[in-house]
């Protein structure tokens, strides 16, 4: 049997992070018998986690960490937890992108609100208050006290002189900002942010008094709190008919996180500031002891009129503090989605279904047939499951019983998937040309290991794992390549990872980076990278990511290509065509277009197994440049060549 078999394949190809998962401690009256260290409790090894879930990521690391999340609710079953830089300590979020099946189950769990209300919590601050940052009110005033300052030095205002046009409008907008705080603090602010409202009201004073007299203002800084305060947050107001748990959301225009990223260091901050130019709707949920999530559900976002890239988009958001992790994780549950790490079992079923995708086996009538049996194998174990414990439901609230019917559900899905894997492997197997899935799992390029690149994590393909040297003749003298500028090679070392915009986005890129980001965005390309293939000979000593052996690429199970320039279509609705696009990996080697584009998700880690065999700069100070940023990384090799023979002009 090969090494990637099922049965002999027990560890699994992810770093550990170096916080991990910690278990809630038994309650009191539930505390387990003491085992001896000579009887372990024994797990059966399909049970045990592909992937940790840290307390905290690493902070600012702008690409986060990757886990893998029971169940097929969430695409590729992976959502990305990135630890932001802010005033208040660490703001973790996890992101992720659900899948279309189950956007109705979602907007089932929630409770729609008309409207956003204030509502007074108590939070520990240490700098600005969330309905500051909010309103974005030091930030109006300071903008208005320079621009008044500005034109005070150059001789345009003083006291016989009116604010110009632009000068007024700052103004004008600090004065709006200011008014929209108050109307948000009601009649009764707390003492902290009533002292706030003042000094904020004080600064306009002084703005309005510079520019009437012609005398410059002061600096103006932000008003400032340490410690624990009662603050006022703007949440969804919870319908009448809905209980205190519930996830109460309200339908608004659509927007973007907006942290910052710094091209330096490659250190990524957010202070809950939001992009709002975006094409579409979106909900904002309020699920509780502050924490948050916007989701952008399929349904009600045309993929005719909004961005196709953002469809399906989750974030969950907590509140300012370390050790948030799991509990992110675990509140998925109230958005009826699947809410714990992704087993060993489903890891592989996972693996079988990328690989049904990558090599569209989906035609094939007993792939079909496997996955409507396996949803028949679960729907048979969960009314085992039912008929076992119907019992335990009696007297229960309603609250309790939907609690109760997702923990069936849960359990149902993890009882049925031994049997799930083995059919669909089984399928899968004769689909491909196997004997059966034994065969299947026996054969060198079966591993149901996800690889990890950069803050997201990749399936690999069988059909490419064995057949690995034929497609190395066939990409034989060809190169997958990224052109870029100086400054875009840069920064992306400075991260290393090229990445797609809506990852971009996540990790605070400025917008304009992308050559097409906005076409991108409506033909949904905005979800991958683009990589060209070019004859090896015909590369130029340009700013551009070269892969000299496109093989290593083209082994992941999740791009597609194009010979031609569709924007990275796969928007059925768009303006660009899909009918071009392929998954076929020998067909992609064939490309002569110059306009040919190969699509991979989210991105590529730069300076990990997957790196590029290149790295082509303009000139020798840019090259030695580049190597001295990546040696003050760190980083000394690139794909296990030394960086020397890698960046290069």
């Amino acid at each position: 049997m090969g090494t990637n078999a099922k049965t002999t394949h027990t560890p699994y190809a992810i770093a550990p992070s170096d916080t991990t998962l910690e278990a809630e401690p038994a309650p009191v009256d539930d505390v387990p018998k003491l085992v001896s260290v000579d009887e372990p409790l024994e797990v059966e090894p399909g049970q045990l986690p592909v992937t940790p879930v840290p307390l905290t990521p690493d902070v600012g690391h702008a690409y986060g960490e990757p886990v893998l999340v029971g169940g097929a609710d969430l695409l590729a079953s992976t959502a990305t937890l990135v630890s932001y830089h802010s005033s208040n300590g660490p703001r973790i979020v996890l992101h992720a992108r659900v899948d279309e099946d189950a956007d109705a189950k979602l907007l089932d769990a929630l409770n729609i609100s008309p409207a956003m209300v204030p509502m007074q919590v108590e939070q520990q601050v240490t700098g600005r208050l969330p309905v500051d940052e909010q309103h974005h009110l030091a930030e109006r005033i300071i903008t208005a006290a320079k621009s008044v300052n500005h034109h005070i030095t150059n001789g345009t205002l003083d006291a016989q002189t009116a604010a110009p046009v632009t000068t007024a409008k700052k103004i004008d907008a600090a004065k709006t900002a200011i008014e929209g705080l108050a109307a948000d603090l009601g009649a009764t602010p707390t003492p902290v942010e009533q002292a706030m409202l003042d000094y904020y009201v004080g600064r306009f004073e002084a703005v309005q008094h510079a520019a009437a007299t012609g005398e410059s203002i002061d600096h103006v800084a932000p008003f400032l709190h340490e410690g624990t305060a009662l603050v006022t947050v703007m949440v969804p107001a919870l319908p009448p008919e809905a209980s205190g748990d519930s996830a109460v959301a309200v339908l608004r225009d659509a927007t973007r996180i907006k942290p910052k990223l710094d091209t330096t260091t490659g250190q990524a901050s957010w202070d809950g500031a939001r992009v709002t130019n975006v094409l579409g709707k979106e909900y904002a949920i309020d699920l509780g002891d502050g924490f948050q999530a916007v989701y952008r559900p399929y349904s009600v976002n045309d993929p005719a009129k909004t961005e196709y890239s953002l469809r399906g988009r989750l974030e969950v958001i907590a509140p300012a503090g370390e050790g948030h992790g799991p509990e992110l994780v675990r509140r998925l549950g109230q958005l009826n989605l699947a809410n714990r790490p992704m087993t060993r079992d489903e890891g592989e079923y996972s693996y079988l279904t990328a690989n049904v995708t990558a090599q569209s086996l989906g035609k094939h009538a007993e792939v079909a047939a496997a996955q409507v049996t396996g949803e028949h194998l679960e729907e048979m174990v969960r009314q085992e499951i039912f008929y076992e414990r119907a019992h335990e439901a009696v007297g229960m609230t309603d609250a309790q019983l939907v609690g109760f019917a997702k923990g069936i559900q849960l359990e149902a899905h993890t009882r049925a998937l031994p049997a799930k894997v083995q059919v669909l492997r089984d399928a899968v197997a004769k689909a491909a040309g196997f004997a059966d899935g034994a065969a299947l799992a026996g054969s060198p390029g079966y591993d149901p290991a996800p690889q990890r690149s950069a803050g997201w994590l990749t399936w690999s393909r069988f059909d490419v794992g064995n057949s690995f040297v034929k497609l190395k003749g066939a990409v034989a003298g060809r190169s997958l390549v990224h052109k870029t500028s100086g400054s875009g090679l840069k920064a992306m070392l400075a991260t290393g990872v090229l990445a797609s915009t809506e990852r971009r986005t996540t990790m605070g890129t400025h917008q304009g980076v992308g050559m097409s980001e906005g076409a991108d965005k409506l033909s949904g390309g905005a979800s991958s990278v683009f990589l060209r293939v070019r004859k090896t000979s015909s590369l130029a000593s340009e700013p551009s990511l070269v892969w000299d052996q496109p093989e290593r690429l083209l082994a992941r199970a999740d791009y597609y290509g194009a010979n031609a320039d569709t924007y990275g279509a796969v928007n059925p609705a768009g303006s660009h065509s899909v009918s071009k696009a392929t998954r076929d990996p020998f067909k992609i080697a064939t490309f002569t277009s110059v306009s040919n584009e190969v699509m991979f998700a989210d991105g590529i880690d730069l300076l990990g197994p997957q790196g590029p065999s290149r790295i082509l700069c303009g000139s020798k100070a840019q090259r030695d440049e580049i190597r001295m940023m990546l040696l003050a990384k760190g980083v000394t090799t690139i794909a296990g060549k030394p960086i020397e023979e890698v960046v290069t002009i």
